[in-house]
């Protein structure tokens, strides 16, 4: 049976569309923890938000501990 990823995402309260993704096994970035991020959900790789890629997130999150994306429904 294969684990599905799930990420916790933030979402720029400024530019809603830029969300931050972070695998809900690692650590949340220092940046994200200011008062310009914020909480928007859970995505899932088997049911991802419109914008959000899984390879890309499962390669950027195994590199730099995030991802970046724009969410095409903001």
């Amino acid at each position: 049976m294969q684990v599905l990823d799930a990420y916790n995402v933030f979402r720029r309260r400024e530019k809603p569309a830029l969300r931050c993704a972070v695998r809900q096994d690692r650590p949340v970035p220092n940046f994200i923890r200011g008062d310009a991020w914020e909480f928007a959900g859970i995505a899932h790789t088997a049911d991802p938000p419109a914008g959000f890629k899984s390879r890309a997130a499962r390669e950027a999150t195994s590199r730099a501990g995030y991802y970046l994306f724009y969410a095409l429904n903001s």
